[in-house]
């Protein structure tokens, strides 16, 4: 069976890469600094995801939901209660009752909450953690696991710098339309 000790910091450390390297090519795509993967106890990647909310206009498809999704539908089961989540940030009151609700008991993040709120990505007052304790069911939430290079990528990919580059790119392809 497995424990939160159970887990290394290294595989965590290994984990939290792949879960970094999913939200870089997010943002290559446009998305935001967001990712997530879902391993089971045995250290096997079953999913993992990136944010997609700005493509698909919906504000629910967080990396951590979206990995949910995927590893519910790998595995053939929404009971997702022996595996981990790692995500590159501590995951908001909406993620956090989909893991919740998914089973999963063993969460590890990268960037804090407050990192979450400095970078623009809004707050909804509560960390993952307090909330966590709020929970009937047990869940253990460690971090921040990587935490100097999640807290840089979200930094350095705050929402409204994003939003300006976006912009930016979109001005200078109507000015050279236009000439």
């Amino acid at each position: 069976m497995i424990t939160p000790a159970s887990t290394s910091d290294s595989e965590l450390h290994h984990w939290m890469g792949v879960a970094l390297d999913t939200a870089k090519r997010g943002v290559e795509c446009g998305e935001f600094p967001f990712g997530a993967a879902v391993y089971e106890p045995g250290g096997t990647l079953i999913a993992k995801a990136c944010n997609q909310v700005r493509s698909t206009c919906n504000p629910s498809s967080h990396a951590e939901v979206n990995a949910i999704a995927a590893a519910a539908s790998q595995v053939g089961e929404s009971d997702l209660s022996p595996y981990w989540l790692v995500s590159t940030a501590e995951p908001c009151p909406m993620c956090l009752g989909a893991i919740a609700l998914a089973g999963i008991q063993y969460v590890a993040y990268g960037a804090s909450h407050a990192v979450v709120k400095e970078s623009g990505y809004g707050s909804l007052g509560v960390s993952g953690r307090e909330l966590a304790q709020q929970f009937s069911s047990q869940l253990f939430v460690r971090g921040p696991i990587r935490g100097n290079e999640c807290v840089s990528f979200m930094l350095n990919n705050r929402k409204r710098d994003l939003l300006k580059r976006e912009l930016s790119s979109h001005d200078h392809s109507n000015s050279r339309s236009s000439a």
